[in-house]
């Protein structure tokens, strides 16, 4: 699979670790609206393309997924965008900033037909693992 990060702030690191230890996950791209950080993250993960937009990455297309670990008011255009251009999401908790928001977002989620999860909180919990 390859992988986009959407969101290259603190979080994004611990995705990308993550990431790196899944057999057959290639992270291939990472957005960031401040190109500095998203360059210094790619360096550090060895992840060969950077973004400023995510319009851009959909433009560019080569990716198969994305986990979006864009701030939490970002979460919703961003899931939007990402499950329109055919790609499965991994969204980072709270789906949504209100209630209306995360009902659209599940919706889209479910009309697409896509792989679609949000990552909450006791996902990485040894018990909850190994369940």
């Amino acid at each position: 699979m390859r992988l986009l990060v959407v969101g290259t702030g603190g979080m994004a690191n611990s995705h990308a670790q993550a990431f790196a230890q899944i057999e057959g996950v290639e992270m291939v791209g990472a957005v960031d609206v401040d190109p500095k950080r998203a360059k210094g993250f790619a360096e550090k993960h060895g992840i060969a393309n950077t973004f400023t937009s995510l319009d851009e990455a959909i433009a560019w297309g080569k990716f198969d997924a994305a986990t979006n670990v864009t701030p939490d008011k970002a979460h919703h255009p961003t899931t939007l965008a990402l499950l329109a251009a055919g790609k499965h999401v991994l969204c980072e908790k709270p789906l949504a900033e209100n209630y209306a928001k995360a009902a659209e977002m599940a919706d889209a989620a479910e009309r697409s037909g896509l792989v679609t999860m949000v990552n909450l909180t006791y996902r990485n919990v040894a018990p909850l693992q190994k369940a």
